[in-house]
């Protein structure tokens, strides 16, 4: 912004949905990336972040399905992150989802896995090509007051035995 310098996520992204443009937002951000990254090298994959609100439009799997025809992006080199916050409802729609997503081709991964509302449950129910561990586990592993070694090592373990890639 001209007068506020760079505005961070956390304000900009829940005024988005309480305005209700975060469906168009996050499709143009969506068909931007898939854009920029049909032109990189083949194995070379990019991962967007979904905002709970576009997780739970019904339309999401047909407009990703339309921006990956449109770019010629392979659905296998695509990554969608979803935070903890979509289980809150803990409902059938969470699940159908995340399944017409897979369906897709496309890779999902758990962003700031341990914030919150961590739930094993969900890991054995969905199945998440990778889970991403907070920032606020990595800052500071090896102060031992903190315990993040053995929490970080936990979640690793965890993650390897659900054959999950963990950032």
């Amino acid at each position: 912004h001209p007068e506020h310098g760079p505005i961070s996520p956390a304000v900009f992204i829940p005024l988005a949905e309480e305005i209700r443009l975060i469906d168009a937002i996050g499709e143009w951000v969506l068909r931007t990336a898939c854009a920029e990254a049909a032109k990189w090298p083949e194995h070379i994959s990019i991962a967007v972040n979904l905002s709970r609100i576009q997780f739970k439009s019904p339309g999401l799997p047909t407009m990703v399905r339309m921006v990956l025809g449109e770019t010629d992006l392979p659905a296998k080199r695509l990554e969608l992150e979803i935070t903890e916050g979509v289980f809150l409802s803990n409902d059938d729609h969470v699940h159908e989802m995340i399944a017409s997503l897979k369906k897709i081709g496309l890779k999902l991964a758990l962003d700031d896995f341990g914030t919150g509302y961590s739930s094993l449950s969900y890991l054995q129910r969905v199945p998440f090509d990778k889970i991403k561990i907070d920032r606020s586990f990595v800052s500071g592993p090896a102060d031992p007051e903190r315990r993040n070694a053995a929490l970080i090592r936990a979640m690793v373990g965890l993650a390897s035995d659900l054959e999950m890639r963990t950032i």
